[in-house]
């Protein structure tokens, strides 16, 4: 079985990192991992607050979570179904393990712009 890591993170306006008055260097590690991993199949899946609320509530193990310790422990990793990690993003040799794979690239620090804001919210 293939596993998979979903991230539920804190409301942003934009999951790339490079919105507001600095850039977010994690976010874009985040997003270029993302991308990276999803190259041939899906094994990452991220969901912002803001943008999907209804799958925070529909996933009981992160809505139960919420509801005990409150949005403090967001970002939330998840891999198939149970949570591994909270209150960071899980590093590159974490996902590997969470994964049990190789990354190809582990210096993933992908700062093109152009996964802004296709929406113009930047």
């Amino acid at each position: 079985m293939m596993k998979v890591i979903k991230i539920y993170e804190p409301s942003m306006c934009c999951s790339t990192g490079v919105c507001g008055p600095s850039v977010d260097t994690e976010l874009l590690r985040i997003t270029a991992l993302m991308n990276q991993l999803n190259k041939n199949q899906k094994q990452m899946e991220r969901y912002n607050l803001t943008d999907h609320p209804m799958v925070f509530v529909e996933e009981q193990i992160v809505n139960l979570l919420l509801n005990d310790k409150g949005t403090d422990v967001l970002p939330i990793t998840v891999v198939n179904g149970k949570i591994v990690k909270t209150g960071a993003y899980p590093s590159n040799d974490e996902i590997e393990k969470f994964l049990s794979i190789t990354l190809e690239d582990k210096n993933v620090e992908n700062t093109k712009s152009s996964y802004c804001c296709n929406d113009g919210c930047c």
